[in-house]
């Protein structure tokens, strides 16, 4: 990705060398996002569209310095009967650096609280969807970073106004073209409006084309004439939703936890049971987890959804912080050392041809990660300056605390089996007894899930891990950062380092020496003469079972049925249980992936524009499996 370039014409305005355009009206960039797009999609005044909406949603083509979407917020904040919820989509194919981005705003001192919110969560510049809370959710900035004629097609959602924001057609056409104005009519709600302020005729006639009926209005500063325009063509039918007023979660592990979370923050009341007597009990107890993003040669699916997830739970662990549920975590950078000269060759070169920004990623040599980490490494290796480890218990509980009253646990509550009734589901014990019934339920208890027969089909695995711990007291020298290469080794917490961690297809849960010394070779081939300080019969230690699916990616979505007839042309189309959902399949990578997951399953239930686009959400729809296996047999029989 190739970031704006900071630069001002000889008038001082922000210029964009690439387009040679500025990025907004010479007669003021705030006062040119109220008057045209504010005002031009009915958003100001006494008939405002979004006032009295339970929610609103808008989509931005070009975000650029951001003051629409700034000046969006502060018009919700004056606004005394906004919309209980607003979602801002914004696409951006050269977005800022953080610097420079906040030297811009200093010309806009009334905005300055808001711009300084959205710098301190402005994300690293990786391609791909980066959704961003404020308001204590109520805001929620979703910025797409890509092209506009290549995203808008993968955004899934209905927006209510458009605005229609870039350089000068005839600067940069494709933003312009009769394909980008079909897709926002795809993406419309039934009577979006848009505004933009340029009245090209190949505009106007694009978006004629697309179903839009537009009209000219008196422009802002020196230009003559604006545009806005409303969406008359046929509606494309909206996502399904679902009951989600009284919602039930099998689980309190991190996955459970979060989705009874982020469900609480939309204002559903959420039964949550747990069969031991404590939330994060099994896997999700672990001493410490690694935050820590994955890379690949190719950008797979895999890699791009771990990177944003990656990069969306570090802006949840700030905002926990910032609504009074600071969790504990040491984002002291991870150092994944190379498994050989191989392996390092490639970790170079992922990160120059994929143009991975600095503060995301950097290839060292050992010399220079020895004085990052606090130890001589064994090679060199990919830097990630802001992963670190989280504390499991802490984020559960500010997770439980953050639901506040709208989250009932239910601990030492076993769930049997699931009966469909006509109120939806109805869970009971191991007595046939009934525990709950209501429309919508989500089974987040790992490979537990596979007990239930709705979901035995699921093809998840379960692997056991073990963690070491290592007293702090014994460690060689004081451990500045995460080491990982086929394990991982933790700076210490509460007096422990975590090291870890084997990885078997399993169910026993016995901790094993042979395990601690495999942890222990694990981390003589990161950390030269470290191993050999500990005696494997010395440790202690903490065993999990993962529930990995046969691809590695979460297993997140409205659970399947497990064959059907006729058979659908995409797994989209799958038929599916009503009302229950499955958040599992997230391996050892769960404290990655818990976080995004969760947003994605309550914008699922809720009707929301979703955080990710639908190749992505694809990704991780449980249906894929079974879809993939009748796609094999459909080919057989050709």
């Amino acid at each position: 990705m190739v970031p704006a370039e900071l630069a001002f014409d000889g008038n001082g305005n922000p210029f964009s060398p690439a387009f040679g355009d500025i990025y907004h009206s010479a007669s003021g960039g705030l006062a040119q996002a109220r008057h045209v797009f504010l005002a031009g999609n009915d958003l100001l005044g006494e008939e405002s569209r979004w006032r009295g909406r339970t929610s609103f949603a808008i989509l931005e083509t070009g975000f650029g310095l951001g003051l629409n979407f700034l000046a969006t917020w502060q018009a919700w904040r004056d606004e005394p009967r906004r919309p209980a919820r607003l979602h801002y989509f914004a696409v951006e194919r050269h977005p800022f650096r953080r610097a420079d981005l906040a030297r811009l705003h200093e010309n806009f001192p009334e905005l300055a609280p808001l711009a300084a919110r959205l710098h301190n969560a402005w994300p690293s510049l990786i391609p791909g969807f980066h959704r961003l809370h404020f308001e204590d959710g109520a805001v929620t900035l979703t910025l797409i970073f890509g092209a506009a004629q290549t995203v808008l097609a993968d955004i899934a959602g209905r927006f209510d106004a458009f605005y229609l924001d870039g350089f000068a057609p005839a600067k940069n056409p494709e933003m312009w073209s009769l394909q980008v104005c079909e897709d926002l009519a795809w993406l419309a709600a039934p009577g979006a409006t848009l505004a933009t302020w340029t009245v090209a005729g190949e505009v106007r006639r694009n978006l004629a084309a697309a179903g839009f009926t537009v009209e000219r209005r008196p422009g802002f500063g020196t230009k003559r004439e604006r545009l806005v325009g409303r969406f008359t063509g046929g509606a494309v039918p909206a996502a399904p939703t679902f009951s989600h007023q009284s919602i039930a979660v099998i689980g309190a592990g991190i996955a459970g936890l979060a989705c009874a979370e982020r469900l609480a923050a939309r204002g559903c009341e959420v039964t949550l049971f747990e069969r031991r007597n404590r939330i994060a009990a099994e896997t999700s107890g672990n001493h410490q987890a690694i935050l820590l993003p994955a890379l690949a040669v190719d950008a797979t699916r895999l890699s791009r959804l771990n990177q944003v997830a990656f990069l969306y739970a570090l802006r949840r662990l700030d905002e926990l912080a910032a609504s009074g549920h600071p969790v504990d975590s040491g984002l002291c950078g991870v150092f994944q050392i190379a498994r050989d000269a191989a392996h390092a060759k490639k970790q170079a070169t992922i990160v120059a041809e994929q143009g991975l920004p600095d503060d995301f990623v950097q290839f060292l040599d050992a010399a220079t990660a020895e004085g990052l980490v606090g130890a001589a490494v064994a090679g060199p290796g990919w830097w990630f300056p802001r992963a670190g480890w989280v504390a499991p218990a802490s984020l559960a509980a500010a997770l439980q605390a953050k639901a506040g009253p709208r989250l009932t646990l239910c601990p030492d509550t076993a769930v049997a089996a699931l009966a469909e009734t006509d109120n939806g589901w109805q869970l009971l014990d191991e007595a046939g007894q009934p525990l709950w019934e209501g429309p919508t339920l989500i089974l987040a208890h790992a490979h537990g899930i596979t007990r239930l027969a709705q979901a035995a089909h699921m093809p998840i695995l379960c692997f056991r891990g073990q963690t070491t711990h290592l007293p702090a007291e014994e460690l060689p020298a004081p451990l500045r950062a995460v080491v990982c290469r086929e394990g991982y080794l933790a700076p210490p917490f509460a007096g422990i380092a975590s090291l870890g961690a084997s990885f078997k297809r399993s169910r026993e849960l016995a901790p094993s020496n042979e395990e601690h010394a495999a942890n222990l070779a694990r981390l003589a081939a990161m950390l030269p003469g470290w191993g050999s300080r500990f005696t494997a019969a010395s440790l202690t230690g903490r065993v999990g079972l993962r529930p990995v699916s046969p691809d590695k990616l979460p297993l997140l979505g409205a659970l399947p049925l497990p064959a059907c007839e006729p058979r659908p042309l995409a797994h989209v189309e799958w038929p599916r249980l009503p009302g229950l959902f499955v958040a599992s399949g997230y391996g050892a990578r769960g404290f990655v992936w818990a976080p995004l997951m969760a947003e994605l399953l309550a914008s699922q239930i809720c009707g929301e524009p979703l955080p990710l686009g639908h190749e992505l959400a694809a990704a991780v729809d449980p249906a894929r499996f079974a879809w993939k296996g009748v796609q094999a047999s459909r080919d057989a029989e050709m």
